[in-house]
């Protein structure tokens, strides 16, 4: 519901309790006339973090929110389409008649509409993250040959990464065979330099708080370009969906 900050929307944006990245990350691509509210789940159980989002999403209603953005990269956690479509199920239940979108279909639709067909994988924890990424994403059609990882050992630890470490992770699998490189999890802090990374990389970026801020403003009916953040946040509408997630 619009109201005296959001007279174009009100967003609940839905981020782990240890993360303290993302909501300045959102807030850096917000643009006027949008209310960013930030709500906040407990990723301490991160093989967990489907159930403590879902309990999560009541509290986010107090704002009258006309979106409710669940910004977690939940398919490093060993997933599955049916997996995803159930645990949507489950999110617009519990949102009722607000509009629910999450990370993960917003980085497969910011794919799909950036014209992405061979991708190459950053996440930030481990190798079998990595390879569960690989896999989900392949299943929605995607050719996804290469994938890298920070080794980064809790959730609560990604946010000491940065550009540097992302940046040498890139190079990894910066093979020429590829077209578009994929970032997940959202506590790694890159939105202020993706532009910069495509630059030197040659190819654009899909990371991930990009993709679900860019995907909930289109579904919203917002075309602005979010200028600085790389090829994605420039499209001003959604050009392809993904189906059966």
């Amino acid at each position: 519901m619009v109201d005296r900050y959001g007279p174009r929307g009100v967003f609940a944006i839905m981020i782990p309790l240890q993360n303290a990245n993302m909501q300045p990350e959102y807030q850096m691509m917000k643009p006027e006339g949008i209310s960013n509210q930030i709500y906040r789940f407990d990723l301490s159980r991160h093989d967990q973090a489907d159930q403590a989002m879902i309990r999560a999403i009541p509290g986010a209603l107090g704002c009258w929110p006309d979106m409710i953005i669940c910004g977690n990269s939940i398919e490093m956690r060993l997933w599955s389409r049916e997996r995803h479509k159930n645990y949507v199920a489950r999110l617009k239940e519990q949102a009722g008649s607000v509009p629910v979108i999450t990370a993960t279909e917003a980085t497969a639709v910011a794919l799909k509409s950036i014209g992405a067909k061979r991708i190459g994988v950053l996440s930030p924890m481990s190798e079998e993250y990595s390879s569960s990424v690989q896999n989900f994403y392949g299943s929605l059609g995607f050719e996804v040959p290469y994938a890298t990882c920070l080794k980064v050992s809790k959730p609560e630890f990604i946010i000491d990464a940065g550009a540097n470490e992302a940046r040498a992770a890139f190079q990894e699998i910066a093979h020429d065979d590829i077209d578009t490189f994929l970032h997940v999890g959202g506590a790694l802090g890159i939105v202020d330099v993706i532009e910069e990374l495509e630059k030197s990389l040659g190819r654009p970026i899909v990371s991930v708080n990009v993709a679900a801020y860019w995907y909930a403003l289109r579904r919203h009916g917002i075309s602005d370009p979010l200028t600085g953040f790389g090829k994605l946040a420039e499209l001003t509408e959604i050009s392809e969906t993904v189906s059966g997630i």
